[in-house]
């Protein structure tokens, strides 16, 4: 299209002048002083110049959609990039688990350890992350659906695996190291996390692993009966005999004194007998709590050198023997206790152990046996349970409520707590005034107005065909 010359029309804007051209977009006359050489045409503004740009390009673009959408190499290019997209839609959701971040295993929350280098030398439990899968790695990609799994932790903890939050087995970690053997990965995705447990009572978690694998899922057996054996006679006394209006008031020193010079003091002031069971770490640090015991004359049973775990209970509710336990183990730790006590009193250790938990079955008994120590448990719902520290931990009982449910367990029945064991702690994370040593005085005299008579281990008659005490070491 050309400029058309209009004849004689005055320009729009400037009406006195006579206009010589029209503007290519709009066609109106214009002046020459109007005129805007754009691209080869005349135009009146930069707006009808912008429009004729806009106009040009769009039928541009049609004509080439009329070309190119017939041609042949268009169809080719188009056909190949369909066919590609499809291919990879479905590498994607075949390896979409490469791209995914592993899901966040939500676990159970311990509390924390408060008091330090009280079990084991040199080892913080508090530390973050201080049991950890070594092996695999993170992310691992496995073809067989059994793998061993290895790594480390504090010594003399109990390590349990989990994998996808089942239980997979459990074993005690002597020197720092731990390994499970032929593990069974039962998804395609796999979470594995170790837990120690200490001999304080305390439970943690390590780092959680990812292993991925790229073959048939295991299967797992069913579990078999659980193990929950609490053996009496010889080996083990859980009850004296009944109808002697006796009970027995037992202490365990595992890794606190609090309550040690209080107890002993209320003892002493209303002259009762007692039995205690003290560990290898109680003795090494409060000697001479150990000697006050030791000259009062009452009974000092052995609780073990460092209070280690000896069945599996803590981990699967079993009393399965714990993988590295053994009667050399077991003979260790009794042994080297009654050794230091004897170092630290001039005196034998009595015949006598307490199992560290309570965890114990009849091999771990008879080996004990065998090292020369009989078994005193304690009688069920005659203990304080006055270890637990925590008042929201439902196990948790106030001083006066663990002397209400002693006398009215004293009140039950025709036996009452008669041959009684009851089961104290010679300290404990309690406040002072929630110490349960607080209701002693309280407790011996109630007992005493009903006629009962404290008695230890080595006063009371033990059951079995055989019964005759070990001798002292």
């Amino acid at each position: 299209m050309t400029e058309e010359r209009p004849a004689g029309a005055p320009c729009f804007r400037h009406p006195t002048r006579t206009a010589r051209r029209r503007c290519y977009e709009c066609r109106r006359p214009i002046c020459p002083s109007c005129q805007i050489r754009t691209a080869g045409h005349i135009f009146c503004s930069r707006r009808c110049t912008r429009l004729t740009g806009r106009k040009e390009r769009l039928n541009r673009l049609k004509a080439w959609n009329r070309t190119a959408l017939g041609g042949v190499w268009f169809r080719v290019v188009l056909f190949g990039c369909l066919l590609a997209g499809g291919g990879l839609a479905v590498w994607l959701s075949m390896n979409a688990d490469r791209f995914m971040t592993a899901p966040e295993v939500v676990l159970p929350q311990f509390g924390t350890v408060h008091e330090r280098e009280l079990d084991q030398e040199k080892v913080d439990w508090e530390s973050p992350g201080s049991i950890v899968i070594d092996e695999p790695a993170n992310g691992a990609q496995v073809t067989t659906n059994t793998i061993k799994v290895q790594g480390h932790a504090p010594p003399e903890a109990m390590v349990g695996l989990y994998a996808n939050g089942q239980r997979v087995s459990v074993e005690l970690c002597k020197q720092g190291q731990w390994s499970f053997q032929a593990v069974p990965l039962t998804q395609a995705r796999n979470i594995l996390q170790a837990r120690y447990f200490d001999n304080r009572g305390n439970s943690s978690y390590g780092p959680a692993v990812r292993v991925d694998l790229r073959a048939a899922p295991a299967r797992l057996e069913a579990p078999t009966e659980a193990v929950n054996e609490a053996l009496g006679g010889s080996y083990n006394l859980i009850r004296a005999p009944v109808g002697q209006h006796e009970v027995l008031l037992t202490f365990d020193g595992g890794s606190n004194d609090s309550a040690t010079k209080a107890i002993l003091d209320d003892l002493q002031k209303e002259h009762v007998r007692a039995t205690f069971f003290l560990t290898g770490m109680y003795m090494r640090h409060y000697p001479d709590l150990v000697r006050r015991i030791a000259d009062a004359g009452y009974v000092v049973g052995n609780h073990t050198f460092s209070h280690p775990h000896l069945t599996t209970y803590s981990f699967d509710h079993r009393q399965a023997t714990l993988p590295g336990v053994t009667e050399d183990f077991v003979r260790d730790q009794l042994l080297k206790a009654a050794g230091l006590y004897k170092l630290i009193t001039g005196k034998a250790m009595a015949p006598y152990w307490r199992a560290p938990f309570g965890e114990f079955n009849s091999e771990i008994l008879g080996w004990a046996h065998d090292a020369g120590f009989s078994a005193v448990y304690w009688t069920p719902h005659l203990d304080t349970l006055d270890w637990v520290a925590l008042p929201a931990d439902p196990l948790f009982h106030t001083p006066q409520q663990i002397l209400a449910g002693l006398l009215k367990r004293a009140a039950t029945g025709p036996d009452g707590v008669d041959g009684g064991i009851i089961l104290m702690h010679l300290g404990s994370e309690r406040p002072q005034d929630q110490r349960a040593d607080v209701i002693l005085p309280t407790l011996i005299e109630s007992l005493k107005r009903q006629n009962y008579r404290f008695v230890t281990v080595d006063q009371v008659s033990w059951g079995g065909s055989e019964g005759s005490k070990p001798s002292a070491q």
